[in-house]
């Protein structure tokens, strides 16, 4: 991986029995390279129960990476194809097992190319852009979160009945093998810049509000893509909540290298620029010396310079 580019996920079975999230990657990126690309990330949250959930998740991220990567086409059409062969893998491993009967999985899936960042969702696990402190989500909602929203708004239900109403989390889309009713995909490739940061998570990070989210962010402004990945996890954990659902998060940093190790290396050009300079002058004065009040050539003693150097 080039230095300066980092990702990482944590994650957190929450007060549930089982793990039904999962995520994997593809990492293409270069040494040499100056541009953000080279990384496919697949985060999918599943349902369906203990098995029928775990196997949706793990099995549409593995069909995913699969066929994206075996593909040549433009970006969106690949995210697209891959994406279809991953719903038609729950619907073929779905029908031949009882045990795996309706079972279903959101997916997010984000591609690092040299256009820059695509995207393609089908579900409710978020994606965010943290840039210049701001969290702003890229991708659509397929839950029933944003119609009871939009009932608020035009007043035909409260703030407390669209909270407490029993079907907020239903999914109006999912991959279950049956046709994509919304997909969520990228119109054109986001232009990425130094200090972007990149969120994927299942819709357990949603315990936290969009304004603790980002707060957490700008506290870790300087920490590593881990560290706040794993923050944003104890977040949810401090918070004990009834009931709190898988929380998986990826955190992708793109160009710089956040933390004090990143800062090291973001000035070390312009340190070691400095100690060659004062070495040369240093040998200079060495080899020529300094003029006397005599006008006489007199030359520096060693333990002079090794006191400059030190300073």
């Amino acid at each position: 991986m080039k230095q300066g580019r980092q990702f990482a996920a944590r994650q957190s079975q929450g007060d549930r029995p089982y793990q039904e999230d999962e995520w994997g990657y593809v990492s293409r990126l270069n040494e040499e390279d100056e541009a953000p690309h080279g990384l496919l990330v697949v985060l999918a949250d599943g349902m369906g129960g203990h098995r029928g959930g775990a196997y949706a998740s793990a099995a549409a991220v593995e069909t995913f990476i699969e066929a994206f990567s075996g593909r040549s086409e433009p970006v969106p059409e690949r995210l697209r194809l891959a994406l279809e062969r991953s719903n038609r893998r729950i619907g073929t491993d779905g029908g031949d097992s009882a045990e795996l009967e309706g079972m279903g999985c959101t997916l997010v899936a984000v591609d690092f190319s040299e256009e820059g960042m695509h995207w393609i969702s089908v579900g409710d696990s978020p994606l965010w852009l943290l840039r210049d402190g701001d969290l702003r989500r890229l991708n659509e909602d397929h839950s029933m979160a944003p119609l009871l929203r939009r009932q608020v708004e035009i007043g035909e239900m409260t703030d407390e009945e669209a909270a407490c109403h029993p079907q907020r989390n239903a999914l109006r889309s999912a991959l279950v093998g049956e046709e994509l009713t919304l997909v969520d995909v990228s119109a054109d490739p986001l232009t990425l810049r130094e200090g972007d940061r990149v969120l994927l998570s299942s819709d357990g990070l949603e315990t936290l509000s969009e304004e603790e989210i980002a707060g957490i962010a700008m506290e870790e402004a300087a920490a590593s893509a881990s560290q706040l990945a794993a923050r944003l996890v104890y977040a949810v954990e401090q918070k004990q909540r009834q009931g709190q659902d898988n929380t998986t998060v990826v955190v992708v940093s793109p160009y710089l290298d956040h933390g004090p190790a990143g800062a090291r290396r973001k000035w070390l050009p312009l340190l070691m620029l400095i100690v060659l300079l004062l070495a040369g002058t240093a040998a200079g004065l060495y080899l020529f010396g300094e003029p006397t009040a005599g006008g006489v050539i007199a030359p520096l003693d060693s333990g002079t310079a090794s006191d400059d150097s030190d300073s």
